[in-house]
Order: structure tokens, then sequence, then C-alpha cells
């Protein structure tokens, strides 16, 4: 890599390694990609056997831009001998075990373009040329795109008393987790609230005395996934959400909240029979108890337990609640990574203090127009309310490699249409 990468890629999640993939079609593209990590891992800590994706398998790195790719889930599966086995399983989805498993294939299939155990600490632009540097060597690239993920989402009151009894769930205390005989307390609603919840009540961590779930939602959510919500993660969708108001956006993409972060149907059916035989057949001595509709306010420490102070907006009182053992499955969230500090007076960001994004998904910035830093994830408010997920990653790497290859690499427009017409009437 003597002379200038086309693309650098820093942080390799599914949506750079789709990007890697992608990108690969223009044989003439110098791309790159680095990673903190040894190797690909995707919220390994809340992966459980139970857990599966809430997009069908097609939708994977490539596929819905270029099914003869060789990093497709088709192509995975064959070369590794499963194809046939896995047809007999009828199944549309996959774990998320599964998905995590395909990912590690695909870095193998590429490994001269991935650098794992390779932190990126510092970045520079001098006009024509990005610097991006590690402990040990500098890079130069004309392009650069920010896949660094997200990161745990805690409360501030909460900040003060994480250890290995509190704690998010994407850390390394719900791995050690000994929950025998104790109290736990999970706060969050979500898939992976609900996930932590059944697998508690089956004794992952060994058998707990009570198993408790706080969802401030209305109830146990599910996700919509029915056929006309699905049009919101297609590229004419897309297209069209891109063009309207942002106070509109932020309105339309709350309202949509159930297409993206709901629990999926199916899961909380096998829950709801978990619940039933465990209950009135089994007669299980784990007290279980689903509180919805309640918001957690406040948490103290009392010697060897926490006092949680809730808000029930069923009933409109407060709730005081006990716990050995509180787990939070309170979301993510995205931040601007540090090493942007260096030209962060060169980015231009909205009020909430995130990037201002192109339809390319590149940020809106001071540097030349050859030089562009394009960002995935980060645009949830202006691209959609796909964007978080892996629907049109592929899609979206194809727009990526569109714009850094200067060319049309991909068709990325002129699909049929949706059945659902947002523009105006002709």
């Amino acid at each position: 890599m003597n002379n200038a990468l086309d693309l650098a890629g820093i942080g390799i999640g599914p949506f750079n390694l789709s990007l890697a993939a992608v990108s690969e079609k223009n044989s003439a593209l110098r791309a790159h990609f680095f990673d903190e990590k040894p190797l690909f891992q995707w919220h390994s800590e809340i992966i459980f056997p139970d857990s599966d994706m809430q997009t069908a398998f097609l939708k994977d790195l490539v596929t819905g831009v270029d099914p003869t790719s060789p990093y497709s889930y088709l192509n995975y599966l064959v070369q590794n001998g499963l194809f046939h086995s896995f047809m007999n399983t009828n199944r549309n989805v996959v774990t998320r075990k599964e998905f995590e498993l395909y990912c590690r294939w695909v870095t193998q299939q590429m490994s001269e373009k991935l650098s794992f155990n390779c932190r990126i600490e510092t970045l520079d632009y001098d006009g024509k040329l990005f610097t991006i540097g590690t402990k040990t060597k500098n890079f130069k690239a004309k392009n650069i795109c920010v896949g660094t993920g997200i990161s745990p989402k805690i409360p501030a009151f909460a900040e003060t008393h994480i250890g290995k009894d509190f704690f998010h769930a994407k850390s390394e205390f719900l791995k050690n987790l000994d929950a025998r005989n104790k109290r736990i307390v999970i706060i969050g609603g979500g898939q992976t609230g609900v996930e932590i919840f059944r697998n508690a009540l089956k004794g992952k961590w060994g058998c707990a005395k009570s198993v408790t779930i706080i969802s401030s939602r209305p109830n146990l959510e599910p996700l919509d996934e029915s056929a006309f919500t699905n049009e919101y993660f297609s590229p004419n969708y897309a297209d069209d959400f891109f063009t309207i108001n942002t106070q509109l956006k932020i309105k339309i993409v709350d309202y949509q909240k159930l297409s993206s972060d709901g629990n999926t149907p199916s899961y909380l059916q096998s829950l709801y029979n978990d619940l039933y035989y465990s209950q009135n057949v089994e007669k299980s001595p784990v007290n279980f108890k689903i509180l919805p509709f309640r918001r957690l306010e406040s948490a103290r420490k009392n010697n060897k337990y926490y006092e949680l102070c809730l808000t029930n907006h069923f009933t409109q009182k407060k709730e005081r609640l006990y716990a050995d053992v509180v787990i939070l499955c309170t979301g993510f969230e995205n931040s601007v990574p540090k090493f942007i500090n260096s030209i962060r007076h060169l980015i231009q960001f909205d009020e909430n203090d995130s990037f201002r994004i192109n339809k390319d998904f590149s940020i809106q910035w001071e540097g030349h127009s050859d030089n562009k830093i394009f960002a995935q994830n980060f645009s949830r408010y202006e691209h959609g309310i796909f964007e978080p997920q892996t629907s049109l990653m592929a899609w979206r790497s194809a727009v990526i490699t569109n714009a850094v290859s200067q060319k049309q690499v991909y068709q990325i427009k002129n699909f049929v249409p949706n059945f659902l017409s947002y523009d105006c009437v002709k």
C-alpha cells in the first residue's frame, strides 16, 4: 500500500464488511479496512442459541446488488457443504450466530484487504489526502468510510453503579453472570431484553430466585414485518424519504419505530408458551414478572441489593423494586469517534451534534470535493428507518462504491415501483 488508497474503511462491522465485499466489483479500486478487534465480532455477548436475525438471509452483505458475488450467503452455504441441509430447515431467517459465522468466513476470503488488531488513533487531512495513523504505521487515502459501530446506552443515574451486578447487556459481565438464587431485574422490553428474560428463566446462568423485565412501552411490542411496512426498507422509499422536510422526517421515523425495533412475533409467541408451561404445568419455583408501561427513574445501592424507583405510567404512581442483579437492555447509541476531532472544524453538524449527511452517505464538510468522508449508520433521521438495519446494507454499499468510483459500478435506481406511492400524483 505504498500508493494512496481510494478508500479506507475504519471499523469492520457488517456495514463496512459489506462495503469491502461490494466494492470489489470495481477491480481498479484500492480499498483497505481497519478494526481494533482481533477478528470479526457482532454483539457476541448477546447472541443466544434462540437469537434470530430479523431480516431474510438473502439480505446479506451483497446479494441485494450482486447475487453472483462470491461473498453471498448462498455461496457460503455451498462452499461449506451446508446448502442442502440448510434448505431442509425451510427457514427464511438465520440465527445471529450463523450470520456472525458467515461474516467471519467472508473476512477470511478477503484477508488481504482487512486489517484486524489495528486501531486507528489519528486522522489528518492536508487538502488532498487523508492520513490515518495506527501506533506503528500511517496510511494515505483519498476517501474514508466511518463504520465504527454503536456503543451501549447507559442512563446517567446508572453510570456509578456499573459493575458485575449492575451492567449493560453488551458486556463481559453478562457472560460471567451468576444468577443462582438471585432476584434478576431486566430493564428494557426490546428484543435483547426479552431474549435475556427467556434465557434467565431457562436457567442459562443458574436458577434464579426471580426474574423481572421492565419496559417503558405499553406492552412487549411486536416487530411490524408486514409486506407494506417492509416497503420502508426499499431503495425507492429511501429516495423519496431523503427529499422531504427534516422535521417531518423525525416524526415519520419515530412513528415507524416498531418496524425496526419491535420484538420478533414468533419469539414472543414462544416466550408466551414457555411462560404458560412454566406457570401452569411445570409449576416452576422461579417467580417471574413482566412490568410494562414503567420507567426506571433511579437506583440506589443498599448493602448487597439495589432499590429501584419506577414510574408506572398506567397507574400514574411511583413503585419500588428490589434486585440483586440489574441488567440494562437500554439500547445503543452512535457517537462521533474521537479520531474525528482533528478535522472536526471542517465538518458540518446538525443541532443534535450529528453529522449532516449527503444522499450518497458522505458527510457535509469543507474539504476538497475529490475527498469524501462516508459514514454508515449515522443517518437514521436523514435517510430513514432502514439506516441502522442490515436490510439495505448491500444497496448502501453500492451507493458508496459508485460515489468513490465516480462512475456507475452498480445499478442503484430504476427499480420497479413500490405499491405505496408518496410522490405527487401525476
